[in-house]
């Protein structure tokens, strides 16, 4: 058998495709068993049963390389009733965080808004009427522009 370039090239990409998908499975599931491990710890509920993909990056690994740095969300919930969400970032086959989302205090100062205004509710016939009146009193006030022409001359 003759074993070609392109042959090897495809090879080559196939093996690399496969490794990817092996490595993204892998760091999924590493994901997933520390979302449900940190829930665990802190008492939450953690909803949907996984982890979902949010964003993959080059970062630089503790070893000095290049290396894929995935990061992943997942649904959590303290009173069964407030859906927040969560993080874990994986590098190098670890995970190096996890957090969650920040707490509502209390105590905390929300900015006033100042009410809306009550509408005002205007008749079409009444808006054209003093729209009309309004364009008549201006064409009275000032002088047309053929008048202006024929007192130049």
């Amino acid at each position: 058998m003759y074993l070609d370039w392109t042959f090897l090239v495809l090879l080559c990409l196939a093996a690399a495709i496969a490794w990817f998908w092996q490595d993204s499975l892998a760091a999924r599931e590493m994901a997933n068993a520390a979302a449900i491990e940190a829930c665990e710890r802190l008492a939450l509920q953690f909803l949907d049963g996984t982890v979902a993909f949010a964003r993959m990056r080059l970062a630089r690994g503790a070893s000095g390389w290049l290396v894929l740095r995935r990061t992943y969300v997942f649904d959590y919930t303290a009173n069964s009733i407030e859906r927040r969400q969560g993080f874990v970032v994986v590098c190098e086959r670890r995970v190096e965080t996890v957090g969650y989302a920040p707490e509502e205090r209390p105590d905390a100062q929300y900015r006033r808004v100042r009410p809306a205004e009550p509408a005002r509710i205007v008749r079409l016939d009444d808006w054209r009427r003093a729209e009309k009146t309004q364009e008549d009193a201006e064409a009275r006030a000032s002088p047309r522009a053929s008048e202006r022409e024929d007192s130049g001359n």
